[in-house]
């Protein structure tokens, strides 16, 4: 499928490296960690997302990083490799004290509605980067998740349901850590993330409707949708 320049791998590239170089001073700092996560997954701060889960092919490549990255930064907060996913929509952002929502059916039947108008589609995986707090693969997709992302919003607008999201995602990074407090070797930490390297590629063949917390440790899977066969 034919890509536009907007998500193509160059637009996407640069977008990917200047989020680290924007963070390289604060990352040589010892980063900007502000929270302790294995309390914070305690809080309670959920969300309603449209998601990509991970292949087991392209999650153990990711894995077998995240161990070695534990390696050099171990109290840093990282993600259980059933956890990793790609973002598609932020219906609901996080918010502590959400509940699911009472017309929970009809958010089924918009997202199953959108799942049926896209046919699967590739996301390769190569590179990290990395925020003054966070840890990322980087993702290349097809314009096909751009498409599933447009109709989604235009189909839970069409139907009156309400979108909150923390802003425009446009990106299909998959976030594996994030800093509690600073790096042990900020060094060390920037020359690891910064060497090339491939995760490999999958097809995403359906989105999954989510209500879980940001670091993933509680969530409930509301429905699974296949992408279009036709």
């Amino acid at each position: 499928m034919h890509q536009s320049d907007k998500y193509s791998h160059s637009f996407l590239s640069e977008h990917y490296a200047s989020i680290l170089e924007n963070n390289r001073r604060i990352i040589l700092e010892g980063g900007n960690g502000r929270i302790d996560y294995t309390d914070y997954a305690e809080d309670k701060i959920m969300s309603l997302v449209a998601l990509i889960r991970i292949s087991p092919q392209v999650s153990s490549r990711i894995a077998a990083f995240e161990d070695r990255l534990k390696a050099l930064e171990p109290d840093m907060y990282f993600y259980e490799q059933n956890d990793y996913h790609i973002t598609a929509l932020d219906i609901l952002k996080g918010k502590r004290g959400r509940t699911l929502p009472e017309n929970i059916d009809k958010y089924v039947e918009a997202v199953k509605f959108c799942s049926l108008k896209i046919k699967p589609f590739e996301i390769r995986f190569e590179g990290v980067s990395a925020s003054d707090n966070a840890v990322m693969v980087c993702g290349y997709y097809d314009e096909a998740l751009e498409q599933l992302r447009e109709l989604l919003r235009s189909e839970l607008n069409q139907r009156e349901l309400a979108l909150d999201e923390r802003y425009r995602t446009f990106s299909s990074h998959v976030t594996i850590a994030r800093l509690c407090s600073k790096y042990a070797d900020p060094e060390k930490f920037l020359s690891f993330i910064s060497k090339p390297i491939s995760f490999g590629t999958m097809t995403v063949c359906s989105i999954e409707l989510c209500f879980h917390s940001w670091c993933d440790t509680q969530k409930t899977v509301i429905a699974n949708f296949p992408l279009s066969e036709n």
